[in-house]
């Protein structure tokens, strides 16, 4: 039986900054230092890497509103420690035991503050950003428990707070964050999980090699989400009502080498799956080769905390060599996207809202309006007829069988209007049109 586990997208930032005693270490949740291991760190500004880490952020920026130029941050200088934690370094360079200690000590890392100052003097809307950014490398190891550890846990976490509080996002939820980072080569993504929404992931160019590692750029464009929160014990059942909501902005990158990739099947190799939703919990996607679908699994509580029901959001992206691997056939043409949602306990669907698209070399697909606290949703992709019939929206009956019964919306992939993506230096900007081109002094992304 497939095991998944549970990303749990609140608890990092309280880890973040609640300060933790060494005597954590290698018996509970989180990093565990091996001698002669690499060590999971923070990531900071490449140009405040002191400690020469091998990956670092290049930029931070935001885009206040579609078609706006980004605003490029700059670093405050405030520095926010990771807490008196002795596994949590400031790079990922291997340590040795002393003398044969038991006890293992790094020098502790910070997450660092960005500010995004416009032309006429003003800054962006957004505010001030914390970036609660993490690498952990493979062979670096990670324990769930004293008992289940695992040294294939690569990955990036880029979580990013308001610095003025936790409403200020609140009503500017269509703020787009676009963090680039300085990565390995030897670091391919296989799957990006958050509570997000507008996630895009991809490889940027190519970076002079860095200690004779080639390096590359990954780039990262989120929208904070408004999430739904409570408090949910170990493994049990998200509760009935929310006691708070939170409005961030998170996201997960798994490298191949992570072993939750693994849940993709044969395609995970290819890379790039991508999952968000305003979701506290989201259960690793698993690739069902009996249905061909990619099964998601969202907990997070049925009600929000005025009472008012919670809907959910999701949004999955799959790059076009993923879908071929999975599917047999590409993304030109016709294409069905299907959504089956069910419920554990036999609840009826609340019908969802599917939108299918083209987006460059991703087929994104957005459903929203359904209902909490744990759909089971399943994603596939089909080839169309030339004049597709939208499926009914069933029913279910007293009389009907026990099992759950799926909605099910198909939305056909209008191939009118493409993307592309420019660069020039630092700055990206995606260009829509029937015919796009990059503006003057941009060029195109390759």
């Amino acid at each position: 039986m497939q095991k998944t586990r549970r990303v749990l997208f609140s608890t990092i930032l309280l880890l973040a900054i609640v300060p933790m005693s060494p005597t954590h270490a290698a018996t509970e949740h989180g990093p565990k230092l091996v001698s002669g291991a690499p060590v999971r760190h923070t990531l900071v500004s490449c140009a405040t890497n002191t400690a020469e880490a091998l990956t670092c952020i290049e930029s931070v920026a935001v885009i206040e509103k579609l078609g706006d130029e980004p605003i490029i941050g700059k670093l405050t200088g405030r520095k926010i420690p990771s807490g008196n934690d002795s596994r949590m370094g400031d790079s990922e360079r291997p340590v040795l035991a002393v003398n044969g200690a038991t006890e293992i000590s790094v020098t502790p890392g910070n997450y660092e503050e960005w500010t995004f100052p416009k032309a006429d003097g003003t800054s962006a809307k957004s505010g001030d950003v914390i970036v609660f950014s993490e690498f952990q490398p493979h062979k670096a190891t990670w324990c769930w428990s004293a008992v289940q550890c695992t040294s294939n846990r690569e990955e990036y976490t880029v979580p990013l707070q308001s610095s003025r509080g936790p409403d200020t996002w609140k009503d500017n939820d269509d703020f787009v964050f676009v963090v680039t980072i300085r990565a390995p080569k030897t670091f391919e993504f296989g799957e990006v999980s958050g509570s997000a929404k507008n996630a895009s992931v991809v490889y940027g160019k190519d970076l002079p090699d860095f200690k004779g590692v080639a390096m590359r750029q990954i780039i990262a464009s989120f929208s904070p989400i408004a999430t739904a929160r409570g408090v949910q014990s170990g493994g049990g059942a998200p509760p009935e009502r929310a006691t708070f909501t939170t409005y961030n902005a998170n996201l997960w990158i798994y490298g191949l080498n992570n072993d939750i990739t693994q849940f993709l099947g044969p395609c995970a190799k290819l890379g790039g799956v991508q999952v968000v939703s305003n979701a506290m919990h989201s259960v690793d996607p698993v690739w069902d080769p009996a249905t061909e679908t990619i099964k998601v699994r969202l907990e997070t509580p049925h009600l929000k905390p005025d009472g008012e029901l919670n809907l959910g959001y999701l949004e999955v992206r799959i790059p076009r060599k993923s879908a071929i691997c999975m599917w047999g056939f590409d993304l030109d043409g016709s294409i069905n996207a299907s959504v089956s949602i069910t419920y554990d306990d036999g609840s009826k669907p609340s019908v969802a809202t599917v939108i299918g698209k083209r987006v460059e070399n991703d087929y994104l697909i957005i459903t929203s309006g359904f209902h909490f606290s744990s759909p089971n949703i399943g994603i596939k992709i089909t080839q169309a007829a030339a004049t597709p019939t939208p499926s009914p929206t069933p029913s279910a009956s007293a009389s009907a069988s026990p099992s759950p019964t799926p909605v099910t919306k198909v939305i056909v992939a209008k191939k009118i209007r493409s993307t592309i993506s420019c660069v020039k230096g630092k700055i990206v900007k995606k260009v829509t049109a029937l015919s796009p081109k990059c503006p003057k002094g941009f060029s195109l992304k390759s």
